[in-house]
């Protein structure tokens, strides 16, 4: 079983670790981390893949401001069968506009789709659907319950968070419903699982948030998760890497490692908590609504968002990530924790509770700064 996985992507310069191949972010946009004469199809800027050699540098493509055309580099790459244009492309002087000769006006065209719209358009079938259906639970916690109920409605998820309700489960199915697994991801291009983005909503929507630097149920179902595996990982991994904060800043929410708290989880972590806590607070909102907002420009502060609205700062999510490794009053999170631990690091690994303070420290110091480099690379992204 998994209780599921957390955590952030790249640090602050002074943390980031971007490969080739990685995803970069700058305040011209996203793209990928490559050798500079690699770039034939964008344009890059320097300083977003700092612990690369100079001659890799961030790829980025993107289309002119008006859509007439490519951002390229018109120092390096030719504007074939076309002429540049300035002031429609962000970057510096020499990224311009290449913009293709035309012997007819182009007609009017409408918004081009977002590879997200097909999972709107599947969550508000959903919304409506659970509002004909009726019940005695919300409507957006039905569509919730759908979204995790093949996965995650185990006996260890009904005693977390209680189960779905099985007749609106067939009253979709009888309706001809096709399931979607998830989406790409419009900031980060990176698939997201919709079962665990619906199960974790489900748990921050009945639980909330805990108070000060406690921790509860809802945190499991999430980001807690994601940690607890995260630790059992360090641990069967520490011969290796005996310190836990510099595994965290090597490991944890990468775009390709493939551990237990990827980039592709925290995506969802902080959705979920996102739109849950949303809902929680106003029932008159709908969850298609809140997915739609994500899309059309949320996401660009989600991290933030979910971060500080969690977490607060550096200090308290230090204190919050001690608090969800260590035994509390909750038995099920208790002998949860250890089997997710025991899953990741055997059945001798060394538990949390037996961690010395300095590496326990040392630990959560690393989980705090990998996250808040997240916000930090997303604020210059967003100047």
């Amino acid at each position: 079983m998994r209780f599921h996985r957390l955590c952030t992507f790249s640090l602050l310069i002074s943390f980031a670790l971007a490969k080739i191949g990685d995803v970069c972010r700058s305040s011209a946009g996203s793209g990928t981390c490559k050798a500079e004469s690699s770039c034939s199809t964008g344009f890059t800027v320097v300083g977003a893949c700092p612990n690369d050699p100079t001659n890799v540098k961030c790829c980025i493509q993107a289309s002119c401001k008006d859509n007439s055309g490519q951002c390229l580099d018109e120092s390096r790459v030719a504007c074939t069968g076309g002429v540049f244009k300035t002031d429609l492309c962000p970057g510096g002087d020499n990224v311009q506009c290449c913009q293709k000769a035309t012997t007819e006006p182009k007609p009017p065209s409408s918004p081009a789709p977002k590879p997200t719209d097909p999972f709107v358009a599947y969550i508000r079938h959903l919304y409506d659907l659970a509002k004909q259906y009726g019940g005695d639970r919300p409507a957006n916690q039905l569509v919730m319950e759908w979204l995790r109920h093949s996965e995650y409605n185990s006996l260890e998820w009904k005693a977390l968070i209680g189960g779905v309700d099985d007749d609106f489960t067939t009253f979709v199915e009888k309706a001809g419903v096709t399931a979607l697994t998830g989406f790409r991801d419009p900031e980060y291009n990176i698939d997201v699982k919709a079962s665990h983005l619906g199960a974790c909503m489900n748990g921050v929507f009945l639980k909330g948030r805990a108070s000060g630097t406690d921790t509860n149920r809802a945190d499991v179902t999430g980001w807690g998760g994601d940690w607890m595996t995260f630790y059992g990982e360090w641990r069967r991994d520490h011969d290796d890497q005996p310190k836990g904060g510099k595994y965290c800043l090597d490991h944890m929410c990468n775009a390709v490692d493939d551990t237990t708290f990827k980039l592709r989880d925290l995506i969802e972590d902080a959705d979920c908590y996102n739109i849950g806590m949303r809902l929680r607070a106003n029932p008159s909102l709908s969850i298609a609504d809140e997915f739609e907002k994500t899309f059309a420009g949320g996401y660009k502060s989600r991290m933030k968002n979910f971060i500080e609205g969690r977490f607060g700062d550096r200090g308290k999510a230090q204190a919050v990530a001690k608090s969800m490794l260590l035994p509390g009053n909750d038995v099920i999170v208790n002998t949860g924790r250890i089997r997710l631990v025991q899953q990741q690091g055997g059945f001798l690994v060394k538990l949390p509770l037996w961690l010395s303070d300095e590496d326990m420290d040392d630990l959560t110091k690393g989980f705090a700064d990998r996250l808040f480099g997240i916000v930090e690379l997303e604020n210059l992204a967003s100047q």
